[in-house]
């Protein structure tokens, strides 16, 4: 899974699964037989979750070797992260509330069942198990992090933001929107009345008997006062996308070349953000992606590129008032902490960001306002339409 940080070796994981699983994901996806090569998963969420590789890019692969049917349920779960996305643009007072929780819990990370928890010893065997193996391999199985933050959250009672935390430091694929709103939906504040247990007798069965924690899970949820959260106005009505601009800025949370119009000047990140606590893997993972787009980048583009550090901003601020430059365009980073620190520097140094968007966000977010069925029902006709999609309509 590390070594998806380059374009070249995503693409070549995404073939080994079209060719080795996509077949039988359906039916085996909610399985974790541990190691990721025994699962039927496709290891490749890291780099979808950085647009390494653009969902669009994926879904056409997949669509250029099986029918649609075949292979919706894997098309499905690529749309379950643009529907976080989504739902929390709609919605971002529940990322700000978030990190606000955080601020007031850090005296609970004295707390010994915390402690217990994030060392593997609370004597739990699967969770245990799960809690080292999300620090030495950062990552874990999707239908495992579920039970994870159920015992987490039901039966060890322990603050979910934290859980959260936990996951957005330390795995590859952490994404603001997914990350906090499925412990939100775990914890049964996504949904009102709607939450997840973890059973015995179902990690037994998907861990193909591997874990058995009979009779040492809480069966009764964890309480929450459920808040709702009202979508704000959200839409790409007037949007355009930019052909030709001055100069940009490409940052760690899109590194895709498909949107980037001509540049005369580009500043590109060179190390991940520090402000932010992630493993060092995790900071490896996404230095090496950037040097790879970097790369790239310089081999498509005839514009200058200026490597930079988020750290050490004020040479770009030097920069853009030497050669009069009013506006910066970037893609746009979705809420989260890259956001929040570009408006931070929009504040601070009188920099005006100009953001520009993906076609996929843009079909697939207007129906992100409530519940993942009604972006469901939109996945089939939205990828027929887009343009970025170039498919054989008999696939369909």
């Amino acid at each position: 899974m590390e070594n998806t940080h380059s374009f070249e070796n995503a693409s070549e994981k995404l073939g080994s699964f079209i060719r080795e699983k996509a077949h039988s994901y359906s039916k085996m996806r909610n399985y974790d037989f541990g190691a990721l090569k025994d699962n039927f998963v496709s290891g490749l969420s890291p780099a979808i979750t950085r647009r390494i590789l653009t969902e669009g890019y994926v879904v056409n692969k997949v669509l250029e070797f099986f029918p649609f049917y075949a292979v919706e349920k894997f098309i499905q779960e690529i749309c379950w992260r643009t529907y976080w996305k989504g739902f929390l643009e709609h919605r971002p007072k529940i990322w700000q509330n978030y990190l606000q929780d955080l601020n007031s819990l850090e005296s609970q990370k004295e707390d010994q069942n915390y402690i217990k928890a994030l060392s593997g010893c609370t004597g739990i065997d699967c969770f245990d198990s799960w809690s080292k193996e999300l620090r030495h391999n950062n990552y874990l199985h999707n239908h495992t992090r579920m039970w994870f933050a159920s015992i987490w959250i039901h039966t060890l009672n322990l603050p979910w933001q934290l859980g959260a935390e936990l996951f957005m430091e330390n795995l590859y694929d952490a994404d603001p929107a997914s990350n906090t709103l499925s412990w939100r939906w775990v914890a049964g504040i996504h949904t009102q009345n709607k939450y997840y247990i973890a059973s015995a007798e179902n990690i037994k069965k998907f861990t193909g008997g591997a874990f058995y924690p009979k009779k040492q899970l809480n069966k009764n949820p964890k309480t929450f006062t459920w808040e709702n959260f009202e979508p704000e106005n959200f839409n790409f009505q007037d949007y355009q996308k930019p052909k030709n601009v001055n100069c940009i800025l490409i940052h760690e949370n899109n590194l895709s070349l498909q949107d980037i119009p001509n540049f005369k000047y580009m500043f590109i990140q060179q190390k991940s953000l520090q402000s932010i606590s992630r493993s060092k893997k995790v900071c490896r993972y996404i230095d090496k992606a950037l040097k790879d787009l970097k790369k790239r980048i310089e081999v498509k583009f005839s514009g200058k590129v200026i490597p930079f550090n988020f750290e050490n901003f004020h040479p770009i601020q030097n920069f853009l008032y030497k050669n009069k430059i009013g506006e910066v365009y970037s893609p746009y980073p979705s809420i989260g902490f890259l956001k929040n620190k570009l408006a931070d520097i929009e504040n601070k140094r009188n920099i005006n960001f100009k953001y520009f968007y993906n076609s996929w966000d843009i079909l697939f977010w207007p129906h992100a306002k409530k519940g993942f069925f009604k972006l469901k029902k939109q996945i089939k006709p939205i990828i027929r339409d887009l343009d970025q999609i170039k498919l054989n309509r008999s696939k369909f």
